[in-house]
């Protein structure tokens, strides 16, 4: 029997929030065969499934939404913890669905692969004689937080590159505008991405663009001395100056990164031709 008004539990909440992440705004409601599958497993109607996401939706700290009123002090609890604890809440995230055998749904943006990771299944974890977690289960929980970043980063731009609005996913990659290296603060927020295709996101590694304050792209001069002999370069980034890069529905991207950005990376890297 499926309960509407039922109490929800932390490891709920958890695999609620999982789902959040790897849908695009457009999925959620009670028809989205992934909102079905995780209320089947929870017990729960599509509808309640669907209006938690909503809920979700709500509390994105980067955006002026306010926020719904019937939003429980649970979910404000939960989202505002992931915001300042992302690394921490996405473990919980994991156990609470290894808990409720959730992954034996069908995810979003999902393959057979999400469980095997490069050939290495769960029941591979192993711990030391001191009961330490061994480098596997290290390697595989880094594998999980890279996986959780670029579905929640790909997924709130619409599974398109912010640039150029390519859609073919597998060209799709979740930039890191500030470097996990300089700050492991920032490593797995979503507001601390951009989907960009291969080439965007090398460009914008290499310093050959940035982001103004109203998330303008702003191109190294430079480059306008180079586009003159080879188009290319004209249609892949001068074509783009001056335009807003299209912003995600979730977690817009964080000033402080972007400022980051600008200040260490942008324009430090002399643009060249290849010497042949």
């Amino acid at each position: 029997i499926l309960l509407a008004n039922k109490k929800w539990t932390d490891e709920e909440r958890y695999a609620a929030l999982k789902l959040y992440f790897e849908l695009d705004f457009s999925q959620f409601h009670a028809r989205n065969k992934n909102v079905i599958e995780l209320a089947q497993v929870l017990d729960r109607t599509p509808g309640s499934i669907a209006m938690k996401l909503g809920n979700f939706a709500s509390l994105d700290p980067t955006l002026d939404r306010g926020g719904l009123k019937n939003v429980s002090a649970a979910d404000r609890a939960l989202m505002a913890r992931f915001h300042n604890q992302p690394a921490r809440v996405i473990d919980d995230i994991e156990r609470a669905v290894d808990r409720i055998e959730y992954r034996s749904l069908s995810l979003p943006s999902a393959n057979p692969e999400d469980n095997v990771q490069d050939g290495m299944q769960d029941q591979q974890i192993g711990f030391d004689i001191s009961g330490r977690p061994t480098s596997v289960m290290r390697v595989r929980e880094e594998r999980l937080n890279q996986g959780f970043f670029r579905r929640a980063v790909l997924s709130g731009y619409h599974f398109q590159c912010c640039v150029c609005g390519l859609k073919f996913v597998r060209l799709l990659e979740a930039a890191h505008i500030k470097p996990h290296h300089q700050d492991e603060t920032f490593r797995l927020r979503p507001d601390n991405g951009l989907s960009l295709c291969r080439n965007h996101h090398k460009a914008f590694d290499e310093g050959y663009w940035t982001l103004g304050d109203d998330f303008e792209i702003e191109l190294d001069p430079r480059l306008r001395k180079l586009a003159r002999h080879d188009e290319a370069i004209s249609d892949l980034l001068i074509a783009h100056e001056g335009k807003q890069i299209r912003q995600p529905f979730r977690y817009l991207p964080l000033k402080e990164a972007i400022d980051w950005h600008r200040e260490n990376t942008f324009a430090k890297n002399e643009p060249v031709f290849g010497k042949g």
